[in-house]
């Protein structure tokens, strides 16, 4: 069953998951994913954040549901990530299509992935 929650993808691109670990080529992955799903593409925006403060482990995104009229394409204040149950850490393009398919398509964080920021 497909979710209608509308999420937030924050991908770091902080100096060591950008510059050393390219997370530019994991935001490319997840937009070109959600542009051409059907159940993605109206409902889930990536975007970079400037950095999650959790380096050794990157690279690392947020999968975070946005608010009622809340504007996906602009970067959150800290206090809207806080406590989100919503960090996956480590991530490549294999890790990244299951969370786009058990996340943002089925409603449901990766228990064994995902972490409160």
């Amino acid at each position: 069953m497909t979710t209608s929650t509308r999420f937030q993808i924050l991908v770091c691109d902080g100096p060591s998951c950008g510059l050393c670990l390219n997370s530019e080529a994991l935001l490319e992955h997840l937009e070109q994913r959600i542009a051409a799903s059907d159940s993605l593409r109206d409902r889930v925006t990536a975007i970079n954040l400037t950095c999650f403060g959790r380096c050794d482990d990157g690279p690392n995104i947020m999968v975070r549901p946005l608010a009622e009229g809340e504007d996906g394409d602009c970067e959150p204040d800290i206090d809207a990530i806080e406590g989100v149950r919503g960090l996956y850490l480590g991530m490549d393009t294999e890790r990244i299509d299951r969370v786009l398919r058990e996340h943002c398509e089925g409603g449901q964080p990766i228990e064994d992935w995902v972490e409160e920021y």
